[in-house]
């Protein structure tokens, strides 16, 4: 509520001039009203509206204040969207530069998986040569020990 800059000859029970006041309820906005101008814990209880209730005007101001609300809550949602759309072409850049690395790393794999190939390739190719090798030098050297065992049992 907020006080209005006139005063009124009214006086409540106290002998006080009132306070002319005006209201800032949903219910009655920018109705004015007299009251005792003592603070509540001391005051006669003095209280009357100056004048009639107009609850068409009341409603139509509701209304209005309520539209000028709607307004800015659309204004408001209209620069979110706004931002939103702007998020979400960054977001769009972000996901085809991650694709671009994606394709990468994949080609980076693939060139890992080839090379890895032909390594277990390689290592294959001399186990068995090691292997071949092995055997060859167990069959000499059993051959060679029966060689030695003939020579010297002779």
């Amino acid at each position: 509520m907020s006080q209005n800059s006139y005063s009124s000859q009214r006086k409540c029970s106290c002998a006080l001039v009132v306070k002319t006041l005006i209201t800032s309820t949903t219910s009655n906005p920018g109705r004015r009203f007299f009251r005792c101008p003592r603070p509540n814990f001391s005051s006669c209880g003095y209280w009357e509206w100056e004048d009639q209730a107009f609850p068409e005007v009341a409603y139509l101001r509701n209304l209005e204040s309520s539209l000028k609300d709607v307004k800015m809550e659309m204004d408001n949602s209209k620069i979110e969207v706004e931002n939103l759309k702007i998020e979400m072409e960054n977001l769009k850049i972000v996901v085809e530069n991650l694709k671009i690395k994606i394709g990468h790393l994949l080609e980076t794999i693939a060139t890992l998986e080839a090379s890895n190939d032909l390594v277990v390739e390689k290592v294959r190719t001399f186990q068995d040569k090691y292997h071949k090798i092995k055997y060859k030098v167990m069959i000499s050297c059993f051959l060679f020990v029966g060689f030695l065992v003939a020579l010297t049992t002779k």
